[in-house]
């Protein structure tokens, strides 16, 4: 068995589901992660966010511009500032994120426990493993 197959398999596995989950909501996985991102980092750039989702800058843009049309994200960048954004959820973006981190609900942790694990302590494992191969693998693209 390979510890970074299983891993690289069960994100595949969750991101699928998440998506299923989140369709009818009208939105995708990466949707949902960028409207918890700015709801954690107000005011951001539109090129930090892509960078935080792994995303390339135009596919980020395009992000930004589905959640500034459907009203989950404000604009705030001051005029004459260019392309630049200072991206901000709206009170409707936040119950949004909410709502779907609702709906995404902690099954995972339920998964965990019914094999007999720990979910925190799993939690914790895994954020030190990610730590250990950030710190030996720094000159990684997303070091």
């Amino acid at each position: 068995m390979d510890l970074a197959f299983e891993l690289h398999d069960l994100v595949r596995t969750l991101d699928r589901w998440a998506e299923k989950i989140l369709q009818p909501e009208g939105l995708s996985y990466n949707q949902y992660v960028a409207l918890v991102i700015l709801g954690q980092h107000p005011g951001i750039t539109g090129r930090t966010l892509a960078g935080a989702l792994g995303v390339t800058e135009a596919a980020g843009s395009g992000i930004v511009k589905v959640l500034l049309g459907a009203g989950y994200v404000d604009n705030l960048a001051a005029a004459g500032s260019g392309n630049r954004r200072e991206l901000h959820l709206t009170e409707v973006g936040a119950e949004k994120a909410a709502h779907c981190g609702r709906l995404l609900g902690s099954s995972l942790d339920d998964n965990a426990r019914t094999i007999g694990l720990d979910p925190q302590v799993l939690a914790q494992t895994i954020r030190d493993l990610h730590d250990e191969v950030r710190t030996v693998r720094s000159s990684s693209p997303d070091s």
